[in-house]
């Protein structure tokens, strides 16, 4: 993918990812922040059991927060909730793309959880539904212009509830510390706008005084978006497993381009950050 972030990984049988010795996925994954597994036809079995090498897999109660859909799979005496989604069809549709966002920003308790994506069903890979990862860490703030570096420690970011907005309302640094590793990285998201009206961005200050629009988290998104080092796309492959840390990047996602009876249909997991 790129020299010091992200990876792709491939195994003759997708079974020996559970060969590595214990520690070795969590320590790689904050090392390289993005990991692509290939060709993992698991089941669903498998799926959970994967993701107890990364941290501590939500549970069934976390995703009432999220509003997300919910599976319970027993593994031995645990019990690890997959998010099932789907997109599917009945005629031709085309969606709007996704622009960029973290997930589960404003979360109070572990807030930008590790997020990992099984794909059991892709129609259309490379015309459809193609996710872009943007770096933001602090590496790429040197990549930011001289005015938006001196605006750093000066901007706090106003968020809302994404799923009920208007609610849950926060203020933050617009540098965020990684609980874990403590890398900074930039704390953006797509803001609310008459597209967007449930984003997670309502308010932007610089200095404590309100700005009249958040259009401030635009301009530092575009202005990474001009290096191609920052940045990875994501065509998907059935079965492919991406895994990703929240902290460390924003993504997007192009229009789903779905043919009558096309079903695109993944697992989910969110998994908090444990040291």
């Amino acid at each position: 993918m790129q020299n010091n972030w992200g990876t792709v990984i491939e195994f003759d049988d997708p079974l020996d990812f559970f060969k590595m010795p214990v520690g070795y996925w969590k320590n790689l994954i904050y090392q390289k922040h993005l990991l692509i597994f290939k060709k993992m036809n698991f089941d669903k079995t498998d799926y959970a059991k994967f993701s107890l090498h990364f941290g501590d897999p939500w549970k069934n109660a976390d995703y009432l927060y999220s509003k997300e859909h919910r599976e319970d799979v027993d593994v031995g005496d645990q019990t690890v909730t997959l998010s099932p989604f789907s997109n599917r069809t009945s005629s031709r549709i085309k969606t709007a793309p996704m622009p960029y966002h973290a997930d589960i920003p404003n979360r109070s308790v572990r807030p930008f959880p590790f997020r990992s994506l099984w794909i059991t069903k892709n129609p259309r890979p490379t015309v459809s539904g193609i996710t872009g990862f943007l770096n933001i860490t602090e590496e790429a703030f040197i990549y930011l212009t001289p005015a938006q570096q001196e605006l750093l420690h000066r901007v706090k970011i106003i968020q809302q509830s994404w799923y009920t907005p208007g609610t849950d309302i926060q203020e933050y640094n617009l540098i965020k510390t990684h609980p874990v590793t403590g890398v900074k990285s930039l704390r953006l998201n797509y803001y609310n706008t008459a597209t967007y009206k449930g984003a997670w961005i309502c308010g932007v200050k610089i200095d404590g005084i309100l700005q009249a629009d958040c259009s401030l988290v635009a301009e530092f998104i575009d202005q990474l978006l001009k290096f191609q080092e920052l940045q990875y796309f994501h065509t998907w492959d059935t079965y492919d497993i991406s895994i990703y840390d929240n902290y460390s990047f924003i993504h997007n996602r192009t229009p789903l381009l779905l043919e009558e009876g096309d079903e695109r249909h993944f697992y989910r997991i969110n998994i908090d950050h444990t040291s």
